[in-house]
C-alpha cells in the first residue's frame, strides 16, 4: 500500500478527541487543543486535519478515510480485531474507506491482509448496497495484476469492511525511477496494467482513480492494481453518488461533473504514458502537448488516448494496449498516420538484415547502394540532430543551477521560480546522467549538477526550498559519484574541490536537519582535508584568481561548519582556536582574491561563529565585540547590494546573536532595541519572497528572543502573550516537517523561557505546568532524535533542574 503508516491506536485517540472538539465553541477551541495535546503535535495535527475538513463539508478531504467512518454518524471506531485478524496499522484511504494492514491470529496460518472500512454517506445512499456490490464485483475478478478480494462483512458496530490482499510495492513510477527502467521496460511495465484494467473493464468494473500511488509494483517486478474504491457496475452509475478523482490524472468529463465510463479510464493511462516517459503530467486534454517529449509514435498515441472528446480516445483499454505492444515489436501503430514509407521503416528496423539480403539477392546492388546511402545520410543526420540536442541538455543543465540559480538564490522573491527550475534541472541531470556511461568528464558534470541541486532543495542554512527528502539523497549520490571519479584522477584539483564542496554541504545537512553534530563534523573535515590539497594543487599550477579565491570561500564553509559542529558537542574552546584562526585567514587574504570572492559575507561568517563560540562559555563581552564586527562586515556588503537575500539574513542573525549577549551583560534595552533591528531585516526578507524557509524560522527565533526581553523589562502580559503565539506557531511548523529535527527542537525550547516568564509574573502553577511540558518534550525529542552534548547540558539537565522550584 503506498500510503505512510499511521498507527492504529493514536488513530482511535485522534478521532475521540476530534469528537469532543466538535462540542468546544470555534473561539476557544484551539486553546482547548493545545490544552489536551500537550506536546504531542502529531495529535494536535492530525485532529487539526480532521476539524479542517469538517469545517469544509467533506471529511474525503482530511486525508485518512477513517475520518468519514467518524464523522458520519456519532464517531463509530474500527475495533481491533475484525474476524480473525488483528488490526496493526492504518496504511492509507481509498475512494470509500479507512484502509488497514492487518494480520491473522486465530492460529490456523499466518496471513497479512489489508482491511478497508467502509464511509458512511450521510444517509444519502445505501451503504449496505454498495458494499455488497463492490464485494461481489471485485470477488468476481481473479486477475493477477489486480488486489484480490479475501472476505468481507460488517462488524458489531454497524461499520461495513472488505479484507484484501495486502500488496507490498513501490508505486509504479517510484519503481521505474528507483529501477532506472527504459523506456521499452516502462512502455512494457504499463501495458501489463493495461491487462489488469481491461479485464476489470470486462468484469463491468471502473476503476476510476488510476494513478502511480494505485499501481503498485512488487518485488519481482509484476505491476498490481489497487483500490477499486469507487467500483460500480457500469451499466447502473447513479450520477447522485459521490464520485472521487485525482485531478491531475482526471478526464475533461470527469472535471466537469460528468458520470465515469470507460473513456476516462483510458485518458488516465494516457497521463500515466506520460508522466512514466517524461516526468511529467501532460494536464488537462487542451493543454495535453506529450510531442516534444516522445518519439513520434509514443506521443501519437498518448495524444489518441488523451484527445479531449471521448469518441475520439481509444475505444477501450485492449484497443490502447494493442498499440502500446505494435510500438513494443516495431510493428506500424495505428495511432500514427503513417505514410507508406513509415510502414517501410518499421519493416526495415524489424528485419534489417533480410531486407538487405532481398535487396541483393535481387540483383539491386544499385537501388541497394542506394538506399544504404539514403539511411546512412538520414542517421548521420539523426545523430547530429541528437548531439546538438544533448548539447543544449547539457548547457542548459548547468546553465540553470549555476549560472540562473545563483542569481535567484540572492534575489528575493524567487522562490517558486527556483522551484521550478529544480524540476526541469533534475529531468535534464537524468537525462544526462543516463548518456554518461564510462565518460568521466560527463559524470563529473552530473554529479556536480546533482550536489547543486541538493543544495536548492534542502540545503541547511543556505536559501533553500524546504525539500529535505529529496535533497538527502541527491547529496549522497553526488558524494559517492564524486569520490570514485577523484580515485582514477587523484591530479585533478577541480575534481577534487567539487568533492570537497560536496561533502562540506553534506556535513552541514547531517548536522542541521539529523541533529548529529559528531557526523557533521566528521564529514566537514573530510570536506576540509580535499578542499586544503586542492587549494595548493591549485596554486602550484598558478590556476586563475576566481578558481583559487572560489577554494579560500570553500575552504572557509568547511572550517566554521567545523567550528559550528564543535560549540554542539560542547568544544568550544576549540572551536573559538578554529574561528579565531579562520577570521584571521579571511583577513589576510590579497585584495585580488577578496575581490573575487563574497567577501563581506564571508568575514560577517567568521566572526559570527566565534561570536556564538564565545557566548557558548559566557564570555559575553568578547562574543557582543565579534558579533558587532559581523554587523559591520554585512552592511559594507549591503552597500554594494542592498537586497542581496544572504547578506540580509546574515546581518538578521547577528542582530539576533547581539541582542542574546546585551541581555546576558544587564542591557535589556539596548538588547531589545537589536531585537527589532533584526526583525524589521527579517520583515523585509519575508515581503520580498514570502516562500523563504529560513525566514520564517528566523522571524520566530526572533520573535521568541522578544519575549524573554519584554519579560526582563518586566512587561510581562506582553511577554507570556507573544510567548504562546510563538509557542504554537513553532508547533505547527514541527507538524509541517515530522521528520526533520530542527523544527521539532524550535518547538521545545522556548518552553524553558515560558516558564521563565510565568515565574517572573508570580503564576506559580502556570510556571511548573510549562516546566513538566519542557522536560517530558525534551525526553520525547531524545528519544527521537537524541541530544547533542549542548542541549543535554544546556536545555534539558537545565530543565530538570529549574523544575526543582516546583517541589519546594
Amino acid at each position: 500500500m503506498p500510503a505512510t503508516p499511521v498507527n492504529a491506536q493514536a488513530e482511535r485517540d485522534a478521532l475521540a478527541l476530534f469528537d469532543a472538539a466538535l462540542d468546544v465553541s470555534p473561539d476557544s477551541r484551539e486553546a482547548w487543543l493545545g490544552e489536551r495535546c500537550a506536546d504531542d503535535t502529531a495529535l494536535l495535527a492530525r485532529v487539526r486535519a480532521l476539524l479542517h475538513a469538517d469545517a469544509a463539508g467533506s471529511v474525503l478531504a482530511s486525508g485518512s478515510v477513517v475520518d468519514g467512518v467518524a464523522a458520519g454518524g456519532g464517531s463509530v471506531l474500527p475495533p481491533a480485531q475484525v474476524g480473525p485478524y488483528r488490526l496493526e496499522e492504518l496504511i492509507g484511504s481509498g475512494g470509500m474507506g479507512a484502509v488497514y494492514r492487518a494480520s491473522r491470529n486465530d492460529g490456523l496460518f499466518e496471513q497479512t491482509v489489508a482491511i478497508k472500512f467502509v464511509r458512511p454517506l450521510g444517509g444519502r445512499v445505501p451503504v449496505e448496497a454498495l458494499i455488497d456490490a463492490e464485494r461481489r464485483l471485485l470477488a468476481r475478478m481473479q486477475h493477477p495484476g489486480i488486489a484480490r478480494i479475501l472476505d468481507g462483512g460488517t462488524t458489531a458496530d454497524g461499520l461495513h469492511y472488505l479484507v484484501m490482499e495486502f500488496v507490498q510495492g513501490l508505486p509504479i513510477d517510484e519503481h521505474a525511477k528507483r529501477h532506472e527502467l527504459d523506456a521499452r521496460r516502462r512502455v512494457a511495465l504499463l501495458r501489463e496494467v493495461c491487462d489488469a484494467v481491461a479485464d476489470a473493464h470486462r468484469h463491468l468494473v471502473l476503476h476510476c482513480d488510476l494513478k502511480p500511488a494505485n499501481i503498485l509494483v512488487d518485488g519481482s517486478g509484476a505491476p498490481k492494481l489497487i483500490d477499486f474504491g469507487i467500483a460500480r457496475l457500469r451499466d447502473a452509475i447513479d450520477p447522485a453518488l459521490p464520485h472521487g478523482f485525482t485531478r491531475d490524472y482526471a478526464s475533461p468529463q470527469r472535471l466537469a461533473g460528468e458520470p465515469p465510463t470507460v473513456a476516462d479510464d483510458v485518458y488516465a493511462l494516457g497521463v500515466l504514458l506520460v508522466e512514466l516517459l517524461t516526468g511529467q503530467r501532460p494536464g488537462n486534454a487542451a493543454s495535453a502537448r506529450p510531442d516534444g517529449a516522445l518519439d513520434a509514435e509514443l506521443a501519437a498515441i498518448a495524444r489518441q488516448a488523451l484527445a479531449e472528446s471521448p469518441p475520439a480516445r481509444y475505444a477501450s483499454v485492449d484497443a490502447f494496449a494493442a498499440d502500446l505492444q505494435r510500438w513494443l515489436a516495431l510493428l506500424p501503430v495505428a495511432a500514427f498516420a503513417g505514410h507508406w514509407r513509415y510502414r517501410a521503416r518499421k519493416l526495415i528496423q524489424r528485419h534489417p538484415w533480410r531486407v538487405a539480403a532481398g535487396a541483393l539477392s535481387l540483383g539491386g546492388l544499385v537501388v541497394a547502394l542506394a538506399v544504404i546511402a539514403t539511411l546512412y545520410a538520414r542517421a548521420d543526420a539523426a545523430r547530429r540532430d541528437a548531439e546538438q540536442r544533448f548539447g543544449e541538455v547539457r548547457s542548459l543543465a548547468n546553465y540553470m543551477l549555476f549560472d540562473l540559480d545563483a542569481r535567484l538564490e540572492s534575489t528575493p522573491g524567487t522562490t517558486a521560480i527556483r522551484r521550478g527550475l529544480v524540476e526541469r534541472s533534475q529531468q535534464y541531470l537524468d537525462t544526462l546522467a543516463g548518456t554518461a556511461g564510462d565518460r568521466p568528464e560527463l559524470q563529473r558534470e552530473v554529479a556536480v549538477g546533482l550536489g547543486r541541486l541538493a543544495e536548492i532543495q534542502g540545503g541547511w542554512a543556505i536559501p533553500n526550498l524546504g525539500e529535505r527528502a529529496a535533497a538527502r539523497p541527491t547529496f549522497e549520490r553526488a558524494e559517492a559519484m564524486l569520490a570514485a571519479l577523484v580515485q582514477r584522477r587523484p591530479g585533478e584539483w577541480a575534481w577534487r574541490r567539487d568533492l570537497g564542496r560536496v561533502q562540506q554541504r553534506l556535513g552541514d545537512f547531517y548536522g542541521g536537519v539529523d541533529n548529529d553534530a559528531r557526523k557533521q563534523l566528521a564529514k566537514s573535515r573530510e570536506a576540509e582535508a580535499n578542499l586544503q590539497r586542492a587549494l595548493e594543487a591549485a596554486v602550484a599550477a598558478n590556476a586563475t584568481a576566481r578558481d583559487q579565491a572560489e577554494l579560500h570561500t570553500l575552504l572557509s564553509s568547511a572550517r566554521l561548519a567545523q567550528a559550528f559542529a564543535m560549540d554542539w558537542i560542547d568544544e568550544s574552546p576549540a572551536a573559538i582556536a578554529l574561528a579565531t584562526a579562520e577570521e584571521a585567514r579571511l583577513l589576510a587574504l590579497t585584495e585580488a582574491l577578496r575581490s573575487e570572492m563574497d567577501f563581506g559575507y564571508r568575514a560577517g561568517r567568521a566572526a559570527g561563529q566565534l561570536g556564538d563560540s564565545l557566548f557558548f562559555l559566557d564570555r559575553f563581552e568578547e562574543s557582543l565585540a565579534a558579533y558587532r564586527r559581523a554587523q559591520q562586515a554585512y552592511a559594507q556588503a549591503l552597500e554594494r547590494t542592498p537586497n542581496d537575500r544572504r547578506l540580509l539574513d546574515g546581518s538578521a542573525v547577528s542582530r539576533w546573536a547581539s541582542s542574546l549577549a546585551l541581555s546576558e551583560l544587564g542591557r535589556h534595552g539596548q538588547a531589545l532595541a537589536d531585537n527589532d533591528t533584526g526583525l524589521a531585516m527579517v520583515a523585509r526578507l519575508i515581503a520580498l519572497d514570502p516562500g523563504n524557509d529560513n525566514a520564517q524560522r528566523l522571524m520566530l527565533i526572533l520573535r521568541s528572543d522578544r519575549s524573554m526581553l519584554l519579560g526582563r523589562l518586566s512587561r510581562h502580559d506582553e511577554a507570556i502573550a507573544l510567548a504562546e503565539d510563538v509557542l504554537r506557531e513553532r508547533r505547527a511548523r514541527a507538524m509541517r516537517a515530522p521528520d526533520i529535527s530542527e523544527p521539532a527542537r524550535d518547538a521545545v525550547v522556548p518552553l524553558h523561557a515560558l516558564a521563565e516568564l510565568y515565574w517572573r509574573q508570580g503564576d506559580a502553577e502556570a510556571a511548573c505546568a510549562a516546566s513538566r511540558r519542557a522536560i517530558a518534550a525534551w525526553a520525547e525529542y531524545e528519544k527521537r532524535w537524541g541530544l547533542t552534548e549542548l542541549d543535554r547540558k544546556q536545555n534539558a539537565e537545565k530543565e530538570r533542574e529549574a523544575a526543582q522550584r516546583c517541589q519546594r
